[in-house]
């Protein structure tokens, strides 16, 4: 993928699409594979915003029978098994447990009447994924299992547990960058850093986009026949008043955040339900993820008008308060988190209550009826399922372009991973089994390009960091292939050297010396690329940084 402000300008598209999340990067994949000619344009970073905070699952739907919405539950199902198709380097199986309480609705007998249920609904989930990567059978499991599974917590009243398999994903950046890739493999014109400044339309019909180059500050005119809007909680801040725009609001903002902690010694995904501060029970999720846990996820209400994501401390301290009513002798201090993800998600509009009430449907916004046609507004729900919403959104594209709803399209397909762990091509100075293991997991087959570059310079084959095994031709590559132009980029989403604990200034500034050379930085700017993703990496680190300073040293 090449950074080309000039030929995106100079061409003509049949669809623009605005929002480089993971909604976004799955409408222009899907668009281009129908054959349309597609423009994807992101104001930051792809994937830097709110497509950067979840709790990395791979969701089949269990949930949707709550409310008995089979048919959600079913695309769910099926979207999950496209993800553990498409990326099994990214994606594999994790069973979560759930423990019941009761004869209710948490009690055993409704529990596994909803695992039978699971099964039969999902009977098609493995088709077509690798064997490795397929999803058992749910179980329910006895209280002695289930003590046995959760040795230390407390589990006060606890007669059982539900256990059935969803899939995790190991890396959400490198997932998100793969579909981007795909898109630009099939035609699109991908660019980061291109931020969407208004509509260009001439009666009531769009004709593309006023944009400008966040890196020159050019101000650049994108034509189009389509524009699918999908930029996330910035949904409506660049939509002009006026016809087209739907009177309520498209996105009314509360705020989320995950905790990335110390490892909890659960090899299961762990679902614990807390009574938080007197308001009605919460269920939260426990994962190990990459050698850490994940823990989420918490919702907060704000202003549905802010645009900002900030968690505080005291909110912070406040979720471990909760959770160590729980956890027993697993108990958390603010010195075990060592990140916080954090985003803004759509609150239902009729949502009246204490407690923060998400849309449980996407929305896919045709503007047609409002008087603007050729524009749509995607705001998506869940990570899992963003490749069926991308569809229903390029479907309206497609009608209204004349070329059909089901215009021919290409199988999707990202690059395959590779059968077994490699030497790669001639010339690779000797590496490290768990680094040879890392570029498989990080590249799939796409891992030989990064060896190709260390073959030809042995010196890119040092690791960044001590405790995590990326090396320093990761972040050449991300500059040469993957449109990084900013250290940030690399830092934060094309390599995971964010969850080291030996990133320091020095390490980032090594970083940003690989990264110079290949994107041409005078040393002014070298030592600004270092500042900013300084500032990034702490605000990953997030408000209780200052009680993680003492443990450190």
């Amino acid at each position: 993928m090449l950074r080309d402000i000039m030929r995106l300008a100079a061409a003509h598209h049949d669809l623009i699409v605005v929002g480089g999340g993971i909604h976004g990067a799955c409408t222009a994949w899907e668009g281009a594979l129908r054959g349309l000619r597609v423009a994807l344009i992101e104001a930051g970073d792809f994937g830097g915003a709110t497509s950067s905070n979840s709790l990395r699952t791979l969701h089949g739907g269990l949930r949707h029978l709550q409310r008995l919405d089979l048919a959600r539950m079913r695309e769910s199902i099926r979207e999950r098994r496209e993800w553990l198709r498409l990326a099994p380097h990214l994606a594999r199986p994790l069973r979560f447990v759930l423990p019941t309480h009761g004869h209710g609705l948490r009690g055993p007998l409704v529990m596994r009447t909803a695992l039978r249920i699971n099964d039969l609904l999902s009977a098609d989930r493995n088709r077509g994924v690798r064997p490795d990567r397929r999803l058992p059978r749910g179980a329910f499991l006895g209280e002695a299992a289930v003590r046995a599974a959760l040795p230390g917590v407390e589990l006060e009243g606890c007669n059982g547990a539900a256990a059935w398999h969803d899939a995790v994903c190991l890396d959400t950046e490198r997932l998100l960058l793969s579909v981007i890739a795909a898109a630009a493999d099939a035609g699109a014109h991908v660019t980061n850093y291109v931020r969407a400044t208004g509509l260009l339309a001439h009666r009531s019909r769009i004709r593309g986009v006023h944009a400008r180059d966040e890196l020159s500050g050019r101000e650049i005119e994108l034509r189009a026949r389509f524009v699918v809007n999908a930029a996330g909680p910035w949904v409506e801040d660049w939509l002009p008043a006026g016809a087209g725009r739907p009177q309520a609001p498209m996105f009314r903002a509360s705020r989320a955040f995950n905790l990335l902690t110390r490892a909890l010694p659960f090899a299961d995904g762990v679902g614990l339900t807390v009574r938080a501060h007197g308001m009605s029970d919460t269920t939260y999720f426990i994962l190990p993820w990459n050698g850490y846990s994940l823990i989420g996820t918490r919702h907060l209400r704000c202003d549905p008008a802010t645009r900002s994501s900030d968690i505080l401390r005291e909110e912070v301290l406040a979720f471990l308060s909760d959770l160590n009513t729980v956890l027993g002798c697993h108990r958390l201090t603010a010195a075990d988190v060592r990140g916080v993800f954090a985003g803004l998600l759509p609150e239902a509009e009729d949502n009246s209550g204490a407690l923060v009430a998400l849309e449980r449907d996407p929305q896919v916004i045709d503007h047609e009826p409002a008087g603007l046609r050729g524009l749509v507004s995607v705001v998506g729900v869940k990570w899992t399922i963003a490749p069926a919403v991308a569809v229903r959104a390029v479907r309206i594209a497609c009608r209204q372009l004349g070329a059909g709803e089901e215009l021919s399209r290409r199988p999707r397909k990202l690059a395959p991973m590779a059968s077994a762990i490699v030497a790669g091509p001639r010339g690779v100075p000797p590496l490290e089994r768990a680094v040879l293991a890392h570029l498989q997991l990080c590249y799939g087959a796409a891992h030989r390009q990064v060896l190709a570059l260390m073959a030809a310079e042995p010196s890119l084959a040092a690791r960044v960091v001590p405790d995590l095994p990326v090396v320093l031709a990761q972040i050449a590559y991300a500059a040469r292939a993957e449109m990084a132009v900013r250290l940030c980029d690399v830092v934060m989403r094309r390599t995971p050297i964010y969850l080291s604990a030996a990133l320091d200034r020095p390490a980032l500034t090594a970083c940003a010396a690989t990264l110079a050379r290949e994107l041409r930085w005078s040393t002014k700017e070298t030592g600004a690329q270092v500042d900013e993703a300084a500032r990034q990496l702490a605000a990953f680190r997030g408000p209780l940084a200052c009680d993680l300073e003492p443990a450190a040293a």
